[in-house]
């Protein structure tokens, strides 16, 4: 019933940001001398921040931000503001509930794409285009980033501040040489070798440790393996999912292989979340998990070291594949402080801003001029691979990017419900799935394959 209510909350909130009756109550901007704007360092006032990171490494990452903003703003205050839930999925509530209060921040975090969609429905946001123009976006941005920034309208409204890959398999090395399993010598490994792996996990850990977990209180992480499993079952059935146009037989395919997968997984794994997980793979409870690279800072504020420590695979069947979970900030054009909020993310691509804060939170710079040196062994590996001609980049629909709200909520939810069922009915899910999209008006003109 909680899941019901909150869905339902969910999906009104997003519908009434596409209604002109719910107007906000400050005047809206809609045009300023951005050259002007950035160069006026004299003026007050404080600038609010809306993001989700609060995980280790994460605010360290944030407050450089802060610390660059008011190294050049020095009379205005930026105040982050940490609105826990992963993935992005607790923004737009709040957003809409400080926007209906007339205290609309003046940025937030946001994931380019479709998750931006409603807020430029209900025009909400400040076209940030002549930002992009002043800063010289479009040449410094790496061009996989920059084609998923472009709104339906041809405007930018969004900066983005970093890019993380989401179909990783983050593994505890000790844990492996304990139990005596053998560590492929290559990253990109295939399903057999994943399963032979669980399988051997398995047969050799004691009670209360398990090859898996899934840490998915929150439910996005559901989602989240969901998309990475589709993706690893078959690149055309990811594209035609987010088209609308994949079938309940693929999905249902996708559903078999998770099904499976959760044999190996922790049996209590919706009472943790994502970095409660990821500290029990540290403690050496769980041999592996299945997360986005953010996880790499968490397991830096660990002591944690890559290579002696932990060991990375990429998802199987997702070999030249990179998932794109790209983070970002947008700016309300109904705040107190508009002017403000073009600044703060006037602030984000700044050389030295990049640097501080890529070294934090271990994430990808969206911008070409951000140094090589600024990046540890791994971070350098996830960026030389999203420059590389020869890997596909894709959208992720867990993190916003191409799937509706209404559509990729209402799928957390029947994720989430499949994977906190004992043996459930995979082809009635794949059919809910797939209606349920239809039902949303999902039509998508994604293409991935070619």
């Amino acid at each position: 019933m909680k899941k019901i209510i909150s869905l339902c909350l969910v999906l009104a909130l997003l519908l009434s940001l596409g209604s002109s009756a719910l107007a906000a109550k400050n005047k809206k901007i809609t045009e300023l001398d951005i050259p002007a704007v950035l160069a006026d360092t004299s003026s007050k006032g404080k600038v609010n921040v809306y993001h989700w990171w609060t995980a280790g490494g994460e605010k360290q990452a944030i407050e450089e931000i802060v610390k660059g903003f008011e190294e050049v703003y020095q009379k205005q205050q930026a105040k982050s503001n940490a609105i826990p839930g992963g993935a992005g999925g607790a923004m737009v509530m709040k957003v809409k509930v400080l926007q209906q209060a007339g205290k609309s921040p003046e940025s937030f975090q946001a994931h380019p794409g479709e998750e931006i969609q409603p807020y430029l429905a209900a025009d909400m946001l400040f076209d940030l285009t002549g930002l992009w123009e002043e800063l010289n976006l479009h040449e410094r941005m790496i061009g996989k980033i920059q084609e998923l920034c472009v709104a339906k309208n041809g405007g930018y409204y969004i900066v983005p501040v970093g890019v993380h890959k989401t179909n990783t398999i983050f593994y505890n090395i000790h844990m492996f040489n304990e139990y005596g399993i053998e560590i492929p010598d290559h990253a990109d490994i295939t399903w057999e070798e994943f399963w032979t792996i669980c399988k051997q996990f398995k047969e050799k850990l004691p009670d209360g440790k398990y090859a898996l977990d899934l840490g998915d209180r929150k439910g996005w992480t559901a989602g989240q393996l969901f998309e990475n499993i589709m993706m690893g079952t078959d690149a055309q059935i990811y594209e035609d999912f987010i088209n609308s146009k994949a079938t309940a037989d693929q999905v249902q395919q996708v559903l078999d292989t998770f099904k499976k997968m959760m044999e190996y997984v922790a049996p209590d794994h919706a009472a943790r979340e994502w970095y409660e997980t990821a500290g029990r793979v540290v403690a050496g409870d769980y041999a592996m998990y299945i997360m986005g690279t953010w996880m790499q800072p968490f397991l830096t504020s660990q002591s944690w070291v890559y290579g002696k420590d932990y060991g990375v695979f990429t998802m199987p069947g997702t070999s030249g594949y990179y998932g794109m979970c790209i983070d970002g900030f947008v700016v309300p054009n109904d705040s107190s402080n508009v002017e403000g909020g073009v600044k703060w993310t006037a602030s984000v691509p700044g050389t030295q801003v990049q640097i501080a804060f890529s070294r934090v939170k271990e994430s990808v710079s969206p911008y070409l001029d951000t140094p090589d040196e600024t990046y540890n062994e791994l971070t350098l590996i996830f960026k030389n691979e999203l420059l590389d001609d020869n890997i596909i980049a894709y959208p992720s629909f867990t993190h916003g990017t191409a799937l509706p709200w209404a559509a990729s909520t209402d799928l957390q939810t029947r994720i989430t419900d499949f994977a906190t069922s004992t043996d459930p009915d995979t082809a009635r899910y794949a059919k809910m799935i797939t209606e349920a999209l239809k039902e949303a008006g999902v039509e998508g003109e994604w293409n991935i394959v070619d």
